[in-house]
């Protein structure tokens, strides 16, 4: 083999040697890179995370921290809307009193029936009492004691009888007493009981017919 291809040989073996080592580099080079990128990746995505999860915690504080303070103002509210327990008993008492006074007039209230009967008797008596000669019944029954105009007798005067016309005794007796005098007298007096002489419906004339003296 002369010198010359033994030279050639060894240029063409030197060249291969060289690209293959270049190429071996450039692999390892892109490989070195890669993991670079990798690692760059990972290390966004753990920072992401960590991001992620340091505004989820923040969100969950400050949530907590708006429900605390909802809580705390209801509460504040609450108390300053409920009245101090001395006014709340003195309305629970006032609410009890008012029942009671509620219950009262139920239970004392009259009865309606009852109420028309007495109305019923009273104008009964009225239409009665008007039927009624007052005023014989007066001059037969009363005017010898009380003379015909009602100013007393004169052989009565001894006796303290009084004089039914004078304003004053109008004013003291009421038709209702001047019933009760007739009807069952005047201790200490002349004036005896009528209620066995006379009915309730001539009394009641009579007694209407001395207060229109």
């Amino acid at each position: 083999m002369s010198l010359k291809t033994v030279l050639k040989i060894t240029r063409n073996v030197g060249l291969c040697a060289a690209v293959t080592l270049v190429v071996a580099c450039d692999s390892g080079a892109k490989a070195e890179e890669k993991k670079v990128e990798e690692k760059k990746v990972e290390a966004k995505a753990d920072d992401a995370k960590v991001a992620a999860d340091a505004k989820a915690a923040a969100d969950a504080k400050a949530a907590a921290d708006a429900k605390a303070a909802a809580d705390a103002k209801a509460a504040a509210d609450a108390k300053a809307a409920a009245p101090p327990e001395g006014d709340a008993k003195a309305a629970e008492g006032d609410a009890k009193a008012a029942e009671g006074d509620a219950k009262a007039p139920d239970a004392k209230a009259p009865d309606a029936k009852k109420t028309d009967a007495k109305k019923t008797d009273a104008k009964k008596t009225e239409d009665t009492s008007a039927k009624i000669d007052a005023k014989g019944l007066y001059d037969q029954k009363c005017k010898v004691c009380h003379a015909p105009d009602g100013k007393g007798a004169e052989n009565q005067k001894k006796n303290n009888i009084p004089d039914m016309t004078a304003k004053d005794w109008q004013g003291k007796h009421g038709k209702a007493a001047v019933v009760k005098a007739i009807t069952d007298g005047v201790d200490g007096t002349k004036m005896k009981p009528f209620k066995e002489k006379m009915t309730k419906e001539e009394i009641d004339a009579v007694a209407a017919f001395v207060k229109k003296m």
